[in-house]
């Protein structure tokens, strides 16, 4: 089985240490919540960019 990407998938840049990462819509809420999982900075909705197929 090969996972297909879903619509609601986004690229997250962190503005403070650079990484970057795939996130679903889910994982896109909780970043904005708790801010970047690598370094802890707060994430802001301009570190997404919908995730191009």
């Amino acid at each position: 089985m090969s996972a297909t990407p879903t619509t609601d998938d986004y690229e997250f840049t962190c503005p403070q240490c650079g990484e970057g990462f795939a996130v679903n819509g889910g994982m896109r809420a909780a970043v904005l919540e708790r801010g970047c999982p690598i370094c802890g900075s707060p994430a802001s909705a301009e570190a997404f960019a919908p995730c191009s197929a």
